[in-house]
């Protein structure tokens, strides 16, 4: 087996150091996902709903260190079934496989899957341990990496699947993302990735279509599998309100043949 801790530091020794490029955008989104652990806090501690969800009854409560590592273990372990429902595959799909989960951000529900390697990818990763976010209780099974989407520090061909959910519209650059996703997955590797449509945001600057996908991933073999309009759960409550009819959120996936 590769020791992807290994591999991704001679990679970055031989490499020339990546220049920072954080900017407001993303000191924008590391505020969100600060605010994020208070509500995530609170739920766990039984004073609020979060995002449709009542807060765990006791004996559904991990318990760690803190209370902010309690809080979001309890969270993932709730939703083991989100990527694999989200990216419309069985949880054990990529058993014996190493995934890149691109924009991971600080709570890796890719642990849900079974049986595989997983890297997360994501520029805020140093940010979100120091925000309190417990990534060390998810080593176990994540690597997780600090780096853009625009430049991997992966050598080529390091993933046997890219997978990403709700999160390649954060990126500045989708061509140079698109091109460095084709340049990490391994030849006739799998890509599956929910992608979010909507107008420009300023945490999410990228306006997606079906043509932009096609034009910067077709040469993989990208179909789309899926599209709904999504609905965004209230924070506080077990109620549901309707965003923007406009907006999509689009499953697209190059295997599609092998899982109609």
């Amino acid at each position: 087996m590769i020791d992807l801790r290994r591999l991704w530091r001679k990679f970055s020794d031989d490499a020339a150091p990546a220049v920072p490029r954080l900017g407001p955008k993303h000191l924008s989104e590391l505020a969100w996902w600060e605010r994020e652990l208070r509500d995530d806090v609170a739920w766990y501690k039984g004073e609020r709903w979060l995002y449709g969800r009542p807060p765990p009854e006791p004996d559904e409560k991990e318990i760690r260190a803190t209370i902010e590592a309690s809080a979001c273990v309890t969270i993932v372990a709730q939703n083991l079934n989100y990527y694999s429902d989200t990216l419309q595959v069985a949880r054990n799909y990529f058993a014996g496989k190493t995934i890149l989960d691109l924009g991971c951000g600080p709570l890796p529900f890719s642990v849900g899957f079974d049986d595989c390697r997983i890297v997360g990818l994501d520029p805020l990763i140093d940010r979100y341990d120091a925000a309190g976010f417990p990534l060390g209780e998810f080593t176990d099974r994540v690597t997780f990496v600090r780096g853009f989407a625009e430049e991997m520090p992966f050598p080529a061909r390091s993933f046997d699947a890219v997978i990403s959910v709700n999160a390649i519209d954060h990126v500045d650059d989708f061509a140079r993302t698109a091109s460095e996703i084709s340049r990490v997955l391994k030849n006739n590797g799998v890509l599956r990735m929910q992608v979010h449509y909507h107008a420009p945001t300023e945490l999410e600057p990228q306006s997606l279509s079906d043509k932009e996908m096609l034009a910067r991933l077709g040469r993989l073999g990208i179909q789309k599998l899926s599209e709904k309009v999504p609905s965004r759960p209230c924070r506080d409550s077990n109620s549901t309100k309707p965003i923007d009819p406009s907006e999509r959120l689009v499953l697209w996936a190059n295997d599609a043949t092998d899982h109609p």
